[in-house]
């Protein structure tokens, strides 16, 4: 499969991100004439190459940040479903580019490890403690931080203390430190 889909981008004229069998269509919708053309270039491949996509799974995510009217596109025949956020290798991107959403998952996976652990692990030793927190919390909490991370400044300290609420829930259930 990797050898029919490398040769997609080289057929478009938008900017293409193909990460295993995903694709990304990245266009500027000034010219939708482009947008349009590669639709219909995506189905001569399609037919060339004997695939088809799967258009209930297909998506046109908007960024509000430009004057971007939403369009019907079309391919194969089926409309595309628009989208306010997208998950994208675990990764919430929303339509106005704000990472609330990203941030409260993470959160919410972050305390259900902490139920789950309160439950379920007997011993509270520091040690232990320390790499169960490494193994299981700190990867929910840290995942893509690089791209979500929430900057010191006036309206975001809201979302800080409540990541910061997780770890301050971890250190009460360490057997000597916590009260």
């Amino acid at each position: 499969f990797i050898l029919f889909i490398n040769y997609l981008p080289d057929c478009l004229k938008s900017n293409v991100k193909v990460f295993a069998d995903d694709l990304k269509l990245i266009a500027n919708m000034s010219d939708k004439g482009v947008v349009h053309s590669d639709l219909l270039l995506l189905e001569d491949w399609e037919k060339k190459w004997l695939l088809e996509s799967n258009t209930n799974k297909c998506k046109v995510p908007h960024i509000e940040h430009n004057d971007n009217k939403h369009l019907d596109y079309m391919l194969n025949g089926s409309k595309l479903k628009e989208a306010d956020q997208e998950k994208d290798l675990g990764v919430l991107t929303s339509g106005n580019l704000l990472w609330n959403d990203q941030i409260e998952s993470c959160i919410s996976k972050a305390n259900q490890m902490l139920c789950w652990i309160s439950r379920n692990l007997i011993s509270r030793e520091k040690l232990l403690m320390l790499r169960v927190y490494k193994t299981l919390i700190r990867p929910h909490l840290e995942y893509c931080v690089q791209l979500w991370n929430p900057a010191a400044e006036h309206g975001n300290w809201s979302q800080i203390l409540r990541i910061e609420s997780v770890q301050r829930r971890f250190t009460r259930m360490i057997e000597a430190v916590g009260l």
